[in-house]
């Protein structure tokens, strides 16, 4: 397989995995509330794990949104070395904690039983993949410094192009085999998310938002029906002959 199909084509395959496979889930259980916030509870417990663990992820969400979002306020920021240091030392402290948290987590999950095998290999081959990603995340920032420069320099313009529907594969095929692992296990797990215990946060998120947007649609039709029937025109269009 070419490395320019995995950072071209695969990116797209995994979003569409992604949609897809979270909006099957939903069409199945769209009509069982209970079945949802059964999927939501489930989700919590295979995957809350401890505070430590959510926060870090939370964070190295964050950072890499900000990295993608404002490359030239990262850029501005770097360019004192006191503020360099700062960051990448807080950016690796917390994926430290992350790491920590998820040995955490599958601690816990080896002494949980499940109901459900097929469930149990779909989450655990999802969480490998978030540790693979951790991990080579981890060690791009050991082995090569500075990664928050030369990340908004490379891999945010290899985003950004994904976006734009014009990929830009040569932005990354060429960089260390860490990084291109870092990106690619990253695109894996989006793909195997549907098929986890984790979609249904996705489908409890997507029932409450549909219904928050259903419900003014469904006050106005409510209030037009009733308005009608109180000035109902056909009385005036087909009066009643006498």
């Amino acid at each position: 397989m070419k490395t320019s199909f995995l950072f071209a084509v695969w990116p797209y395959i995994a979003a569409a995995l992604l949609v897809v496979g979270i909006l099957i889930r939903y069409l199945l259980v769209r009509n069982r509330v209970s079945s949802i916030t059964a999927e939501m509870s489930e989700a919590w417990v295979t995957f809350g794990g401890s505070r430590m663990w959510r926060i870090s992820l939370a964070l190295l969400f964050l950072v890499h949104l900000v990295g993608l979002c404002f490359p030239r306020g990262i850029l501005l920021w770097n360019g004192s070395t006191i503020r360099l240091l700062l960051l990448e030392g807080f950016a690796f402290a917390v994926g430290l904690l992350a790491l920590a948290g998820w040995a955490s987590l599958m601690w816990r999950d080896l002494w949980r039983s499940s109901q459900s095998p097929t469930s149990e290999l779909l989450d655990t081959i999802f969480l490998s993949l978030l540790f693979l990603g951790i991990l080579s995340g981890l060690l791009v920032a050991g082995l090569y410094r500075w990664g928050s420069s030369w990340g908004v320099m490379t891999l945010t313009p290899y985003v950004v192009s994904l976006l734009q529907g014009r990929p830009a594969p040569s932005f990354v095929i060429e960089m260390p085999f860490l990084v291109r692992l870092h990106i690619f296990s990253a695109f894996c797990a989006v793909a195997v998310l549907p098929l986890t215990r984790l979609a249904g946060v996705f489908v409890w998120a997507l029932h409450h938002g549909l219904e928050l947007i259903a419900w003014p649609i469904s006050a106005a039709s409510q209030r037009a029906e009733a308005w009608l029937r109180k000035h109902n025109p056909a009385s005036w269009l087909w009066p009643e002959e006498d």
